[in-house]
């Protein structure tokens, strides 16, 4: 299962977001990719401050989603047409996969968590931005099924700002722990919880599929 989040760098040009000239095959596509992954994935960054992890996170995810795209023979075809009939800029080098990215705006930092004993303070809510990492670190757990992590990131982001969207990848994260644990009743349930709260969410549905095939294979077996 590969969740998708929605992601706000589907309109630049995925050959530059990589630092290619939009002529590369896709090994090297593939290899500007790992390079720029290796410099900005937060896992590799738990000595950062907040302000350094967020900027990372923003260069890592707009790097995937030039991937994705230029993993597409079509989309890699037509970018490379773009590229080719537009007109390069006045002495401008060309860019390679080691060309320094031009650093985004840092999203505001998260604030530090509060023990889970405490009550959730009373007051006006916290930055919009603080639940926007919180949902994208999310994705990024759920989708190298840290099923544990997801949950606990949803779970805060529902907190932060109880939209139905982060209540109900809360209920997804929940679903795929019952699942790898072969719950499947309860796997079902968490799943169907989250459809009620967010009808179109395609991560649940993804998972009531996973869950038919993986109770069918359990069955079969028996």
């Amino acid at each position: 299962m590969s969740p998708q989040d929605p992601s706000p760098f589907h309109d630049k040009n995925p050959f530059e977001v990589l630092g290619l000239r939009g002529t590369e095959d896709l090994p090297a596509i593939r290899k500007a990719f790992l390079a720029i992954a290796g410099r900005s994935h937060p896992d590799r960054l738990r000595m950062k401050s907040p302000e350094e992890k967020a900027q990372a996170l923003e260069i890592f995810l707009s790097a995937k989603k030039a991937f994705e795209v230029l993993s597409q023979p079509d989309k890699r075809r037509e970018w490379s047409e773009r590229m080719a009939h537009a007109k390069p800029a006045p002495e401008a080098p060309p860019r390679t996969p080691t060309t320094p990215i031009t650093p985004i705006t840092p999203i505001q930092p998260i604030p530090e968590p509060k023990p889970a004993a405490a009550p959730p303070a009373r007051g006006g809510p916290l930055p919009a931005a603080a639940a926007l990492q919180l949902y994208k670190l999310g994705m990024l757990a759920l989708e190298s099924a840290d099923y544990a992590r997801a949950l606990e990131l949803f779970a805060r982001a529902t907190r932060v700002s109880p939209s139905p969207r982060h209540q109900a990848m809360e209920q997804v994260s929940r679903g795929y722990q019952y699942l790898t644990t072969r719950f499947f009743e309860r796997a079902r349930e968490s799943f169907e919880r989250a459809l009620q709260l967010l009808p179109e969410c395609r991560e649940a549905r993804a998972g009531l599929e996973l869950l038919d095939k993986q109770s069918g294979r359990s069955l079969k077996g028996r």
